[in-house]
């Protein structure tokens, strides 16, 4: 994810999160985005397809997005926060102001929860 956000600057970065029954995450897909934006994604649908069909074929779901944020935080903007979310996903941000940090949050009713990226 990282290396990936850090290749698409100046733009935001994206890509989805394939986790198997237990939510561990099974593989990162980084994507395109099609905005080409430095302050907003949407996911190429093509790779969007392909990745959900490489993630089935695989016995896993999607479970999560990531996206960076080039001039910002790791934190949820309210521009990510407008956007539709599925409950049951979680968001990884990865910001570079004012230093290199990536989070993890869970959106329950258009609220932001922290979630700890600790790999337990």
């Amino acid at each position: 994810m990282v290396l990936h956000a850090v290749n698409c600057l100046p733009e935001e970065a994206c890509g989805l999160l394939a986790v198997d029954e237990s939510r561990k995450v099974r593989m990162v897909y980084p994507l395109t985005n099609s905005e080409h934006s430095a302050t907003s994604f949407t996911i190429e649908p093509r790779e969007h397809f392909g990745a959900l069909r490489h993630c089935e074929q695989s016995g896993w779901n999607l479970g999560g997005v990531f996206h960076s944020h080039p001039q910002g935080t790791a934190e949820l903007s309210s521009t990510d926060l407008d956007q539709p979310h599925d409950p049951d996903w979680f968001h990884i941000v990865v910001g570079f102001v004012p230093r290199l940090e990536i989070r993890g949050w869970s959106i329950v009713q258009g609220v932001p929860r922290p979630l700890g990226l600790d790999g337990g």
